[in-house]
């Protein structure tokens, strides 16, 4: 039941994908970074899905890249890209650790919020209408369970900005870290063999792309913040994923 409940609570939390209530008790959060993954795989399916149907009734480039483009905020509901923009403020303000955390907490929104939502949008945006079938399409739609798979680690390894009063520092007490590691890191594993068998060269190229932010990550929230919070691990996962698809669009 523990299982299900974490499964019902990944999906609650990170999506609006309708599922049953889940029973928010101490024990169900121990494996909700296990799952979140996977709300990416059901992201990545629809994706492809919206690219193949797209394209076999014949819609315009334009309106495609716009529908796949708007695709992960539906689904999301915006969770991520929440963060995102908080990030950009507070790394846009150049002050101390402590101004940038007060920031992320500040529920107005700043014009490099803004800017860099329009920016990222904008490139999403002419990516996708770049993107061609076949292996390149592929690597983007797994690449919505790497950039989650990934953020899960972090939430489950990576230093912490804030010791208490954080969801992030709630999950990482929570969860059973030792079983969640393992089983995201053989997740990781099978994802990049995926990447490989799928993708040829552009899986490996999607799979260094990923790396490469995932590393910017650890070294920036260390230094610019002390440590991750649930605002970064959605920046993380909206700039993993805008990586992989840029890498995929820029090789045809």
């Amino acid at each position: 039941m523990r299982q299900v409940n974490s499964f019902l609570i990944a999906f609650s939390m990170y999506s609006r994908i309708p599922v049953p209530q889940p029973d928010w008790e101490r024990s169900s959060m121990d494996y909700v970074m296990c799952y979140f993954p996977f709300v990416g795989t059901v992201l990545g399916a629809l994706a492809w899905l919206c690219f193949q149907g797209g394209r076999l009734l014949g819609l315009s480039p334009l309106l495609l890249g716009a529908v796949l483009t708007a695709l992960p905020l539906w689904i999301s509901g915006g969770i991520h890209m929440d963060g995102y923009m908080d990030t950009r403020d507070a790394l846009a303000s150049c002050g101390d650790k402590e101004k940038k955390l007060a920031i992320l907490k500040d529920s107005h929104t700043g014009a490099f919020a803004v800017m860099g939502c329009g920016l990222y949008l904008l490139l999403s945006f002419g990516a996708w209408c770049a993107v061609k079938p076949g292996q390149g399409l592929l690597c983007v739609c797994l690449g919505y369970t790497v950039s989650r798979t990934l953020s899960g680690l972090s939430v489950l390894c990576f230093p912490k900005a804030k010791k208490s009063g954080s969801y992030v520092t709630m999950f990482a007490k929570r969860a059973s870290k030792g079983r969640a590691v393992l089983f995201l890191a053989l997740l990781l594993v099978l994802e990049g063999v995926l990447l490989l068998w799928l993708g040829g060269w552009r899986g490996g190229l999607s799979a260094a792309a990923a790396a490469a932010v995932f590393g910017w990550y650890y070294y920036m929230s260390r230094k610019q913040f002390g440590g991750i919070t649930g605002d970064l691990a959605g920046y993380f996962v909206q700039l993993c994923e805008l990586a992989v698809l840029l890498a995929m669009a820029v090789t045809g």
